[in-house]
């Protein structure tokens, strides 16, 4: 008996697998075919099968809310035949905003990579057949709600840290949205303009609603965005206003439609209406001072409180032994700018470029992070070494004073190594073959004879030795003054970040490239727009901390660049700086934007030149 209803049980589930994989696929749009301008109404897209669904875009509807989604699945046995439906609904709330007979948007699904269309079909949208205000009529007679009014009821503002800063500190921005009524949704918020600053996002992760009290009044209130800015000039600079649609639940009253209404809720009808408002914040003006003019030697811009950690691993080692020196900077404020400290090491030392790692944090207090050199060092030759104290400058906006981190000087202690190569007299025992000239002057005699010439044979005072001296003589002035050029070169710091400024922007644009092939767009338009800047900077010996669009813009015009390519490169740093916290844009328009720049570089490299 028992297997008897296994069987039976098998058949019924086949019948019923047969009857699903037979069903035909049905992809149904549900609509009213009339409304009124204005009106509120839901479109539903219903498929009988599980399917992949694309949602449709909303032109001639404004979308308030949506899609939700449902499903149901049933399954009936009649005379033995087994028959199912599955059912999955996306509901979108819409409002009418348009009059005349409208084409509804159309949506699609895939099913067993076969894509279906929703049926085209159209919508009415017509006159207010009673007065806008009005929600519902009854024997001629009209409820009329007051007109929503959004002063003290809802407004967005934004907040900052500091209002008096100095340029490089870093100012907290925050943007809030408050309401008394009910939040149903936010669209289209548009950021404000940060002429002047350079902004870092802040994750904030999902939008959340609190409550605020604000002059004895309880808000309903969202933390929409939170961002660092970096003043990069002095002076009075403003952030701009940000907007944004907000649909808020406000309530509204309508007489009963009949007199089941009355019965059940009386004459007058409470219920809530979405209502979209346009919001605009007030704009913020900043008050950005310059930094004093004491600028110690070695100041790179470095703005915030930080403090340095030197350490090596070992203070005794052989020669040709190698030894590590970390060196940690950690504080709050533009660590971007931080560069690795000057560290004068003994001539000795061989000593390899340091690996450098970075570590940053952005919160609502500002950047913190550290940053770290680690060098590897070799000592060549035994002894006792000193390597002296070093350090690093910065401006504490706290103190308002230029300060300084400072390490202690390290010793090391030195031993002769196997195969050592040494320098010095002190051991008899070293052979030749192991000494090394490394910035010292002693040598040994050498003990190898040359040309020898017989006694009274030289020629002193010979045709051949004044012409020798001459030459000399000519040689040795030439020399000099070759050796003046280069050390005054060497002196001009200017004209050797001129020099470097067209390579290091090519080095940027390089590292763009590998992110525009990797299609990373953030690291893209950031490494984009340090070229450029950096490129101005080394071009006319300006530091970063110091440098703004009017700024450049003022030293291209004093060189005659055309008009023309002062407006593209303004236009390649705005669209960089948008791109950044913006990202909406393709790599087609990724890979025009590096050929502009590299364009543009040489087009104002050719006109300085």
């Amino acid at each position: 008996m028992h297997n008897k209803n296994k069987y039976w049980l098998i058949i019924l589930l086949l019948l019923f697998m047969g009857e699903v994989k037979s069903q035909k696929v049905q992809f149904t749009v549900d609509a009213p075919a009339k409304v009124e301008l204005g009106g509120q109404f839901r479109l539903t897209y219903s498929i009988n099968q599980d399917a992949d669904f694309t949602g449709p875009e909303f032109n001639d509807f404004q979308l308030l809310g949506g899609p939700s989604t449902s499903s149901s699945t049933s399954m009936q046995i009649i005379n033995g035949r087994t028959s199912s439906t599955t059912k999955k609904s996306y509901t979108y709330y819409v409002k009418a905003i348009k009059l005349g007979k409208l084409k509804l948007p159309i949506a699609t699904v895939s099913v067993n990579e076969k894509v279906y269309k929703s049926a085209p079909i159209s919508i009415e949208v017509v006159k207010n057949a009673s007065n806008p205000n009005a929600t519902s009529i009854a024997n001629n007679n009209t409820i009329k709600n007051t007109k929503f009014k959004t002063n003290g009821v809802v407004f967005v503002k934004s907040f900052v840290s500091k209002r008096n800063i100095y340029i490089g500190e870093p100012v907290i921005l925050t943007q809030k949205l408050y309401s008394k009524e009910r939040l149903a949704n936010i669209t289209d918020f548009k950021e404000p303009s940060y002429t002047g600053f350079w902004k870092e996002g802040i994750d904030i992760g999902e939008l959340k609603l609190t409550k605020e009290v604000v002059n004895g009044k309880s808000y309903n209130v969202v933390i929409l965005n939170k961002s660092v800015l970096f003043p990069q000039k002095s002076g009075k600079l403003e952030i701009g206003s940000f907007k944004l649609d907000a649909i808020i639940q406000i309530i509204k009253k309508r007489k009963a439609r009949d007199h089941f209404e009355q019965m059940m809720y009386g004459n007058v009808i409470q219920y809530y209406a979405n209502e979209t408002v346009k919001l605009n914040s007030p704009k913020i003006t900043i008050t950005v001072n310059a930094l004093p003019t004491n600028k110690p030697k070695g100041f790179t811009g470095v703005v915030g409180k930080f403090n340095m950690k030197a350490e090596i691993d070992k203070t005794e080692l052989k020669a040709n032994d190698a030894f590590n020196l970390k060196v940690t900077i950690k504080g709050n404020g533009n660590i971007g700018l931080l560069e690795a400290p000057k560290i004068n090491f003994p001539p000795d030392f061989e000593v390899y470029d340091p690996k450098v790692s970075k570590k940053s944090k952005k919160t609502t207090t500002g950047v913190n992070g550290s940053k770290t050199y680690e060098y590897l060092i070799i000592p060549r030759n035994e002894g006792d070494f000193t390597i002296p104290s070093f350090g690093f400058y910065y401006f504490n906006p706290q103190t308002e004073h230029y300060e300084s981190s400072t390490s202690p000087e390290f010793k090391i202690h030195v031993t002769k190594g196997e195969g050592i190569i040494f320098n010095g007299a002190a051991s008899s025992s070293v052979n030749r073959d192991e000494i090394k000239y490394l910035g010292k002057d002693i040598r040994y005699i050498s003990t190898i004879i040359g040309t020898t010439s017989e006694i009274d044979s030289h020629g002193f005072n010979s045709l051949k030795h004044i012409l020798s001296l001459i030459s000399i003589f000519i040689l040795s002035i030439l020399l000099i003054i070759y050796l003046k050029k280069q050390e005054k070169k060497k002196g001009n710091t200017s004209l050797m970040r001129l020099k470097k400024a067209t390579k290091m922007a090519k080095k940027r644009l390089k590292i763009a490239s590998k992110f525009l092939n990797e299609n990373d767009e953030a690291k893209f338009y950031e490494e984009t727009s340090k070229a450029i800047w950096g490129y101005l900077s080394d071009k006319f010996n300006i530091n970063l901390s110091e440098l703004s669009m009017d700024i450049i813009k003022g030293k291209l015009m004093e060189n005659n660049v055309d008009i023309n390519d002062i407006t593209e490169i303004s236009q390649i740093l705005e669209q960089c700086e948008y791109a950044r916290y913006a990202p909406t844009r393709n790599q087609h328009d990724m890979l025009e934007l590096y050929d502009k720049s590299v364009k543009i570089i040489s087009k104002i490299e050719k006109t300085l030149k």
